[in-house]
């Protein structure tokens, strides 16, 4: 026999790190987050709002007419430039000259603070009283020093008195020949310049302003696009977590009750394995009994039946002779002694005297004188016959042996019956041994279809497994793909789906 499945595995145990999450504290944490995402979008409404109000995009025709009159204006100054480019080159040198001396008077006045000879004459004149009133030696030593170099520095103080001098000359010459080119056209090119000028200077300003202000907004939009993008980012955090603990919980969950349907299966699998086992023993067993066992018997329980009736025939014989013998004048009295009776008297049964004394002895003779042949044929017609019971028919039926209808059909049913007899247990051993190879072919079949049947659940358990693992691994992939992903702007309030079996 095939041996029985283990069922003594031992059930999955919850991992300590593995806990049935709160739903309610994560419903309260995604009110708070949800709380806090709404606040930002009104602001992020406002926001957009303000945009939506600001001017569109501003016209600047105005701006490119300033700008051409501009251009025009420069191009006629530059044209009456060139036709006195002669002054203006006399004027350029004349620039560039007194350009340079002030920058040679401003280094010189950087090291020496004085700009006069007057001033460098007062200060050694003042040295010079502070030594002749009397001061300590060290002091002296410093101003003879100063004084010393005040008076090398004179000459150079003359020399800035000379250029100075000769840079206010160069600026009379210069405003000289300025003011001969400074003619009306020129000068009121100039003015218009200037006035178109300051009205382009002033619509860049606004233009400027709004664009720092729309610049502003944008920013604050994007601030504001940034904390949500965290917001959503924690809530989706938030809730893969609770995802995962969920799934983890109620994955142990599942494979404690596929644990035990399992152990439930192989229970059941194993009591009827043990009833098939038991079956096919009592089958061997009753194979293995002799054949014909119950025909056999059948046979002699019909015999003895029968028998019985030949026997109740023989006990019948018996009366009917002491019956003849009274009717010829003859009857056996206690102690066996013969009592000779007249002619034509016979001997009544008690039966018979008690019916004559009821109805009437003088008839009744009369009538049993008349009509005793008749009655005595019938009655012999009537005991040779048969009647069996349903029962006892569908014997001989089982058997294939022909119901006798008569008694004297008895004898020869009997002979039928030992002939069947004989012939089952001449066949006995034969049919016997071939109802124990079928049996043994049956159970050796049903043996093999449970080893196929077991290789066959063993092959769809391993396949569901595989498709199990691979449906875990596709939705870990489809998590980490999703998690990977960008955050999303859109709601992603709604409540988290729990992948749970029903209970």
């Amino acid at each position: 026999m095939t041996d029985s499945p283990n069922i003594s595995g031992a059930p999955p145990k919850l991992p300590s790190h593995i806990k049935k999450p709160n739903e309610e504290e994560h419903k309260k944490a995604l009110e708070d987050i949800n709380a806090r995402i709404d606040k930002l979008k009104k602001q992020q409404d406002a926001v957009k709002e303000k945009i939506n109000k600001l001017p569109g995009k501003s016209d600047n025709t105005r701006r490119d007419e300033l700008r051409t009159q501009l251009s025009d204006l420069r191009d006629k100054q530059a044209e009456i430039k060139k036709g006195k480019q002669a002054v203006y080159e006399q004027l350029d040198a004349l620039n560039d000259s007194i350009r340079k001396k002030v920058n040679n008077i401003k280094s010189f006045q950087a090291k020496v603070p004085y700009k006069t000879t007057a001033e460098v004459d007062a200060r050694i004149n003042e040295l010079e009283a502070k030594i002749e009133a009397g001061v300590r030696l060290v002091e002296e030593k410093k101003m003879l020093q100063e004084i010393t170099l005040l008076k090398r520095s004179r000459t150079q103080v003359e020399g800035l008195d000379e250029q100075q001098e000769a840079i206010d000359k160069e600026r009379t010459i210069y405003n000289e020949l300025r003011k001969n080119i400074d003619d009306s056209e020129s000068k009121k090119f100039s003015e218009q310049y200037e006035k178109a000028n300051a009205e382009l200077k002033t619509i860049q300003g606004d233009q400027n302003q709004a664009r720092e202000a729309r610049n502003k907004l944008y920013d604050e939009r994007t601030r504001i696009k940034g904390l949500l993008d965290e917001e959503y980012n924690q809530l989706r955090s938030m809730r893969d977590e609770y995802r995962k603990a969920n799934d983890e919980y109620y994955t142990f969950l599942r494979q404690l009750r596929e644990y035990k349907r399992e152990q439930e299966r192989l229970r059941k699998q194993q009591l009827e394995q043990e009833k098939r086992q038991e079956a096919a023993q009592r089958e061997l067993e009753l194979a293995s009994l002799p054949a014909f066992e119950n025909e056999i018997t059948l046979c002699e329980n019909l015999g003895n039946f029968l028998q019985t009736f030949l026997n109740d025939g023989a006990a019948s014989n018996n009366k009917e002779n002491q019956q003849a013998a009274a009717s010829s004048g003859q009857a056996t009295l206690p102690g066996g002694r013969e009592l000779n009776l007249p002619e034509g008297v016979v001997l009544k049964t008690k039966s018979e005297r008690e019916e004559d004394y009821f109805v009437g002895g003088g008839k009744k003779k009369k009538g049993g004188k008349g009509s005793g042949g008749a009655a005595k044929e019938k009655k012999e017609k009537a005991v040779d016959t048969l009647k069996l019971p349903l029962a006892t028919m569908e014997g001989f039926f089982e058997i294939k042996v022909t119901v006798p209808t008569k008694i004297s059909d008895i004898p020869a049913t009997l002979e039928k019956l030992k002939e069947r007899k004989e012939q089952y247990l001449a066949e006995q051993p034969k049919v016997t041994e071939e109802n124990k190879k079928r049996a043994q072919e049956k159970i050796a079949a049903m043996q093999k279809k449970e080893e196929e049947e077991k290789k066959l659940a063993e092959a769809e358990a391993a396949e569901k497994k595989a498709a199990a693992e691979a449906a875990a691994a596709a939705e870990a992939e489809a998590k980490k793909t999703e998690s990977e992903q960008p955050a999303a702007t859109a709601d992603v309030t709604a409540p988290v789906a729990t992948t749970v079996e029903s209970q």
